[in-house]
């Protein structure tokens, strides 16, 4: 009976990650590692941008830059934006609180206090509310130092 129980919270945590799976690019370039995503209901195309390391290393504070804009290109803000995340697959939050500390022009906010304390697939959530519209981006990272 025990063994059920636990099969089908593992099927279940299965599921919710495949039906909360956004596709995310990943790329490292000359400034660092890249990230770009559609918010959930389109409403906003959000790009994460290392500005410490080309690499994520585990237990290390990493700054990144969010820039958020409009489908058509133009720069959201102002933008009231709050950051969370964790690893679904072990049912924990991130270990640290990170924050949005500063708003730099042209759509982009300076993300500090971030950190991963491990290796594994680790989710990042940004809750987006400008003028009328709140949406979400969700950036899947998969960490292996």
């Amino acid at each position: 009976m025990h063994s059920k129980k636990i099969l089908a919270k593992l099927a279940a945590v299965g599921l919710f990650l495949i039906l909360t799976t956004n596709p995310v690019t990943a790329e490292t370039d000359a400034n660092g590692l890249s990230w770009q995503q559609t918010s959930e209901q389109g409403l906003f195309e959000v790009t994460l941008d290392s500005q410490t390391a080309d690499s994520v290393e585990i237990n290390q504070f990493l700054e990144w830059v969010l820039t958020v804009k409009t489908p058509a290109g133009e720069p959201v803000e102002p933008a009231r934006i709050t950051v969370g995340g964790g690893m679904a697959a072990h049912g924990h939050g991130l270990p640290t609180q990170p924050r949005i500390a500063d708003y730099l022009g042209e759509g982009r906010y300076l993300v500090k206090g971030l950190q991963f304390s491990m290796n594994g697939n680790w989710q990042l959530e940004f809750d987006i509310q400008a003028k009328d519209k709140t949406d979400k981006a969700v950036f899947e990272l998969k960490i292996d130092r």
